[in-house]
């Protein structure tokens, strides 16, 4: 069930917005995605094409900051998934950065981790968006 919250946007009884805002910014050389809002199977569509647009202007080193997400569900680890695997194919790398709560919970649980098993260094967890910059140039 949905309730408004007192700016008027609907939220889920426990906090989660179903809203999606993708901006993004370069810092020196890397582009910086800020998520807002859940990353959740009612907004993976449109996280997934905003990103698709940020990627189709070149950027190859991409920071997913994940501080303002408060909820994500498996259909938006699908789209952090895919989205590193279009890096991939252009020899470009994705950092997370700054998820916090059951964000960062649910990305440990899923196993997020272990894909550097298959991306190696072109995907990593970081705590905060200057420590996943400053892994590119490590």
């Amino acid at each position: 069930m949905a309730i408004l919250n007192k700016e008027g946007s609907a939220k889920m009884e426990q906090g989660t917005r179903h809203t999606l805002i993708v901006t993004s910014h370069e810092n020196d050389g890397v582009t910086i995605i800020k998520l807002h809002g859940s990353l959740s199977a009612t907004t993976a569509e449109k996280g997934s094409q905003e990103i698709k647009k940020i990627l189709d202007r070149g950027a190859k080193k991409v920071v997913a900051n994940l501080a303002d997400i408060d909820y994500i569900s498996s259909g938006g680890i699908r789209v952090l998934i895919l989205t590193c695997k279009q890096l991939n194919t252009v020899q470009g790398g994705m950092k997370i950065a700054a998820a916090k709560g059951m964000v960062k919970e649910a990305l440990e649980a899923s196993g997020f981790h272990l894909l550097t098993r298959v991306y190696g260094d072109n995907i990593q967890l970081c705590n905060t968006e200057e420590e996943a910059v400053a892994a590119f140039k490590a």
